[in-house]
């Protein structure tokens, strides 16, 4: 092993990917044909690697049914954290190529372009709602706390 292959990481731990089922409210959309075809492409916490702040990435590839998709309920954390997404439209790089529906407290943004997000430690954010997805979407989350965890909103 290379002297700092230890900072090279990629996919999401198995014993992880194993262990988080999906909430309730998840399942119930994916019984009536409402979900989002995704990859979770990495997952870095501290435990991972010593030092590490907490990111994780995902591919939305594609939605099924009409209704919006909610991914995300409200919730706060005690680090701040920034949330991407980068739309994958060749030919408009700036376009979102969807829609997301994102709550920053009680004020709702239609997020329709490329972004980054900067989160607040114990700033209320989201719901977050997939409202369109015309052609893929990266996703992304990194907080300056060393593993993933919420101040409220743990019921999701």
């Amino acid at each position: 092993m290379n002297r700092y292959e230890k900072y090279i990481h990629t996919g999401v731990p198995e014993e992880l990917q194993r262990s988080l089922k999906p909430p309730k409210r998840i399942l119930e959309q994916r019984e009536k044909g409402i979900y989002v075809d995704s990859t979770w492409l990495f997952h870095l916490p501290e435990d991972v690697v010593k030092g590490a702040f907490y990111t994780s990435g995902v591919w939305l590839w594609e939605k099924h049914g009409n209704s919006p998709i909610e991914m995300e309920i409200a919730h706060t954390h005690d680090f701040d954290e920034t949330i991407g997404f980068l739309g994958t439209v060749r030919d408009d790089p700036h376009s979102l190529g969807g829609e997301i529906e994102f709550w920053l407290e009680d004020e709702r943004y239609i997020l329709d372009k490329s972004c980054i997000l900067f989160i607040p430690r114990g700033m209320k954010h989201l719901p977050l709602y997939i409202n369109r997805l015309d052609s893929p979407i990266f996703h992304w989350t990194a907080g300056n706390g060393g593993t993933y965890g919420r101040t409220s909103g743990n019921e999701a």
